[in-house]
């Protein structure tokens, strides 16, 4: 199984592939885009960049990090605009797509909610045995997809004794 995990962003947009089985780097990379593009033309671009990516690996499942409000409530909808392009696609494809909180995230990688980029960047280093210069927003994204990962693993584990489906 693979896992595409999406760290979207209008301006920087991660995304990362990685195989669930080996714990292994598939492919990964952030798309810059200039802040004097119009918001209509980034976000085609994404779509076309997100739908070649997802074309060519064919991942099995997305994770993309949830919607937070921060100091600025339009960043948040901006944000939105992205994660939507992404929910596009992965409908498009018939990708499963699931969410997590940047808090869910950090506790998975580093074990404490509040980790600090660095500490998430070094955590996704030490899990895929990366050892190239990746950006921020490639190793959030990345982060997305091993929090997924191990989430889904622990998932039987989790479950067993009781009555309840995965699905519930």
């Amino acid at each position: 199984m693979t896992v595409i995990g999406i760290d979207p962003g209008s301006r920087h947009f991660g995304y990362g592939i990685v195989d669930a089985k080996e714990m292994r780097l598939i492919h990964a990379n952030t798309v810059h885009l200039s802040h004097e593009t119009d918001m209509p033309q980034r976000l085609k671009t994404i779509y076309d960049i997100l739908l070649s990516i997802v074309e060519d690996y064919s991942p099995d499942e997305m994770a993309i990090e949830k919607i937070f409000v921060g100091k600025k409530v339009s960043s948040s909808f901006i944000l939105g605009y992205t994660r939507a392009i992404a929910f596009l696609v992965a409908a498009q494809k018939e990708i499963p797509v699931y969410e997590y909180s940047s808090t869910e995230i950090k506790k998975a990688l580093t074990g404490y909610g509040r980790a600090h980029k660095i500490q998430v960047k070094s955590m996704v280093n030490n899990f895929l045995q990366i050892d190239k210069k990746i950006s921020y927003d490639c190793a959030d994204a990345l982060a997305v997809a091993i929090c997924h990962i191990n989430s889904k693993s622990f998932l039987p584990i989790l479950l067993k004794g009781q009555n309840v489906s995965p699905l519930d």
